[in-house]
């Protein structure tokens, strides 16, 4: 599942500051220059993506 959020960072650091385990930080998608992406991982443990538009 990918969640879209055009303010990945600030998604990510009110995850992280919520105890949320963060698999990757957020960085530029390697497959599309000027996407912004990050992964956590849910109360289950599965890995979730979020990205900018």
């Amino acid at each position: 599942m990918v969640l879209v959020d055009e303010h990945v960072e600030a998604m990510i650091a009110a995850l992280k500051a919520g105890g949320v385990e963060i698999v990757t930080e957020p960085q530029e998608a390697p497959w599309q220059p000027g996407r912004t992406v990050a992964e956590f991982r849910d109360s289950e443990g599965n890995r979730m993506v979020v990205a900018s538009q």
